[in-house]
């Protein structure tokens, strides 16, 4: 099978030879491509040269778009620094001091030199590997970019302040989300990544309030498109478990402190695949091989038919290679 056939026949519950590994990999894939981390965010072709070489080298089954989260911000308007090695970021944000909507740009991710970047990675993705893997494209979240464009600590106070702005900033993200999206699907995007990490920092009322709709519209939007969603909420989403039950994304992923075999459990017949959750740092960075190997086998214990491998976020750039070919030597099964 190839990465692609495998992927679609595990959602299923069906018979694959390996189970899928869709580690997140950003820094890990300029590295691989030989350039700097400011080169990768902003060279779509750097992006998929080393997004080939890491799915050749590690044995990923995607390739996918991700690199940092600004780039919606920087369509909005925000202004966005690009350090030589580190994430793109915007400080001061664009609403640091209040919610002022003149500031908010909005058209086509068509227009915005970064957004277009993004859209050209996925067709260049699809063109060089979409039969042989399935190509991944990425949106913020609504939540998480509004924290991009308030800071995280002041959309906080605001969520907790119930602010009047957040209902219309909300509904303006969330079209140009849907436009994002849908760009990268007609690009060739199999599955768009749904990155809502903020997520994990509200409980489950605050989720329902502000978050629930939104990320369900989403998954409702692209699965009319006729692709897939993989949501990702680093942290701690246990307590909102049964609310992403409904939201219904194809693909769940799973921070290290979630308990895989309880999501596992709670995901199966949705149906969710859920993927994870080797710990990214203590496990994949800093553990031994024998550690990957133990650790990885006690995901494939607690997974099910359709469950997915993965660490629990992005693999840092100096994991060990020994650490990533162990982790995806244990996935085939015979």
């Amino acid at each position: 099978m190839n990465s692609k056939e495998r992927l679609e026949a595990r959602l299923q519950g069906k018979p694959v030879d390996k189970i899928p590994n869709l580690n997140i990999a950003m820094a890990l894939v300029a590295k691989c491509a030989g350039v700097s981390y400011r080169e990768y965010a902003q060279d779509y072709r750097k992006l998929v040269e080393g997004n080939l070489i890491c799915a050749e080298k590690f044995g990923f089954d995607s390739v996918s778009a991700i690199s940092d989260p600004m780039r919606e911000a920087s369509a909005f308007g925000a202004a966005v620094t690009f350090p030589e090695n580190a994430v793109p970021y915007s400080l001061p944000e664009l609403f640091h001091d209040g919610y002022d909507r003149s500031l908010l740009k909005t058209g086509s991710p068509y227009d915005s030199e970064r957004t277009l970047d993004r859209i050209k990675a996925v067709e260049l993705l699809h063109e060089k590997a979409g039969n042989d893997f399935p190509v991944i494209g990425w949106v913020e979240g609504v939540l998480a970019e509004c924290a991009d464009l308030r800071g995280v600590s002041e959309l906080m106070f605001d969520l907790a302040a119930g602010e009047e702005y957040l209902s219309e900033l909300m509904e303006l993200v969330h079209a140009q989300q849907k436009a994002f999206a849908k760009a990268q699907v007609d690009a060739g995007a199999d599955f768009i990544g749904v990155g809502n990490a903020v997520a994990s920092l509200i409980g489950p009322s605050l989720y329902e309030e502000y978050a629930f709709a939104y990320d369900k519209a989403i998954v409702d939007y692209v699965h009319s498109l006729g692709a897939k969603v993989k949501l990702h909420i680093c942290g701690n989403i246990t307590a909102l478990l049964p609310q992403l039950r409904e939201v219904a994304p194809d693909i769940l992923d799973l921070d290290w402190m979630v308990d895989y075999k309880t999501a596992a459990d709670m995901m199966q017949g949705a149906p969710i695949s859920v993927n994870g959750n080797l710990d990214p740092v203590a496990v994949m960075l800093s553990g031994t091989v024998e550690e990957v190997e133990q650790k990885t086998r006690e995901c494939i214990a607690a997974g099910n038919q359709t469950s997915l491998l993965a660490a629990g976020c992005e693999v840092p750039a100096d994991t060990p290679e020994e650490n990533l070919l162990a982790m995806d030597r244990l996935l085939y099964l015979s």
